[in-house]
């Protein structure tokens, strides 16, 4: 891990750093203390921890962070909604709320005995604000934080079932939160929205949008450090890669977009003989988890590790950002996106240093198996030379099968510029031209990767 500390031990991040009107873009990497700043410092900030709503982009993230103890925050309910409508802001800061029978439902306890920052999900407000007629008035908070905002933007589109007809239909909560926000934000100044994520780019293309840090003060934050990061296109020989014999007591972690990719790529890893488990949305309807992996889902809510018994956990774009592993014991990661977002969102669900991350591009060219022994150590003639060309020319230039690759013009810039993954270990390729009997050969030497 680099950087010198985490964002609540910034000196300078104080309330009169926010400003009005603007969504306040704090970027944060994973793991250097965004959600525990919202929960810890924010909170200090202001006079009743009720003037605070925290958004969230899935289910998982809000039950991590309703299940830690620490950051003492509740899950959204509908009399929630009723009291910000009802109480007066003075009345919530005052605790001067006087409650009478069936007021309010469940709130009551929540507002008299636990008095939590509430915590729900984008998906939920933003079918609130589609379908509901009545108002879910912001004006009463003090702090609208929208934690990982880019995925507003990215999974903007959701199915809604109307409570009144029955009907399910396309709701996108991007426009109706972008459109909360605004008026919010035009309407109600001191209201501060915050965006807390370690990839804004999306968030300061859709809204207007200031940077609370400074660049001195970013780059002074914690980062988690990856000492390896590989290409690959083809995940099937990544997996018949892994070496499953010294896997003992170590773990793996798979990442795909969608819930079918999942499915293939742990019928493939079961087969090769490791114990995994596949998670997803729970809200997913087309395909419900299984018991299982609902126990090792509340297993990692509860303990943030992965379970003793599975070699390999597997997760979709559903838990992208809201599965924390702080298992010390991940020896890889793959992760099946070319999208820089997600490979960094999805590598931060690691919390810890990463060996090996493998990242999937789909302009890379693997090599069907290690270069043979016979070509390496040695120093090769011009003629071996064409021969190993010509024995990888259909998998290097598959549109043009007849034409072998030259040896000084392309396959040696090509050889040298990756990494090969063989018999549980990485390797890189060091070529040595030397001139023999005025012939210039050239000898490939496999030397094994270190950190």
């Amino acid at each position: 891990m680099t950087g010198e500390k985490y964002l609540g031990q910034l000196e300078g991040l104080t309330k009169e750093r926010f400003h009005e009107g603007k969504v306040n873009v704090i970027k944060c990497p994973c793991g250097a203390g965004k959600t525990y700043f919202a929960f810890k410092n924010l909170r200090t900030f202001t006079k009743s921890n009720h003037l605070i709503l925290y958004l969230t982009d899935t289910n998982m993230t809000r039950d991590q962070i309703i299940n830690n103890d620490d950051y003492n925050a509740v899950g959204y309910e509908p009399s929630f909604r009723y009291f910000i409508n009802k109480a007066t802001k003075k009345q919530i800061e005052d605790k001067t709320i006087r409650f009478t029978k069936g007021m309010w439902g469940s709130y009551k306890k929540t507002f008299k005995i636990k008095s939590g920052i509430n915590v729900m999900n984008y998906a939920k407000v933003g079918a609130i604000l589609h379908y509901d007629d009545k108002p879910f008035d912001w004006s009463k908070f003090d702090y609208v934080v929208c934690d990982e905002m880019h995925n507003l933007i990215n999974f903007q589109n959701i199915v809604v079932k109307d409570k009144q007809s029955g009907d399910r239909e396309n709701v996108n909560i991007l426009k109706e939160t972008k459109k909360k926000i605004d008026d919010t934000l035009r309407d109600y100044p001191e209201v501060k929205i915050l965006a807390l994520t370690a990839t804004p780019q999306k968030v300061e293309e859709n809204f207007d949008t200031v940077d609370v840090l400074t660049p001195a003060e970013y780059d002074s934050l914690f980062k988690y450090d990856t000492y390896h990061t590989v290409p690959y296109r083809d995940y099937v020989k990544i997996f018949n890669r892994i070496p499953k014999d010294q896997m003992k007591n170590k773990k793996g972690i798979v990442y795909f977009t969608t819930i079918g990719s999942l499915l293939e790529a742990e019928e493939r890893l079961n087969k090769l003989g490791f114990k995994t488990a596949s998670l997803w949305s729970l809200s997913n309807k087309d395909h419900t988890m299984t018991d299982e992996q609902k126990r090792v889902r509340n297993h990692i809510v509860k303990k943030e590790r992965i379970p003793d018994y599975i070699d390999i956990l597997l997760f979709n774009s559903a838990c992208e950002t809201g599965v924390n592993i702080k298992n010390e014991n991940i020896d890889f990661m793959i992760i099946h996106s070319d999208d820089a977002e997600t490979r960094e969102q999805v590598r931060g669900r690691n919390r810890n240093d990463l060996d090996w991350q493998m990242n999937y591009d789909k302009s890379f060219i693997d090599f069907p198996n290690p270069i043979p022994d016979e070509f390496l150590n040695r120093f090769l003639t011009t003629d071996e030379k064409e021969i190993l060309c010509v024995e990888y020319v259909r998998y290097l230039k598959p549109s043009k099968v007849c034409e072998p690759y030259k040896w000084h013009t392309e396959f040696k810039t090509y050889l040298q510029s990756r990494n090969e993954y063989s018999d549980g270990n990485f390797y890189k390729y060091k070529i040595t031209d030397k001139t023999i009997k005025n012939q210039r050969t050239s000898k490939i030497e496999k030397m094994e990767l270190t950190n």
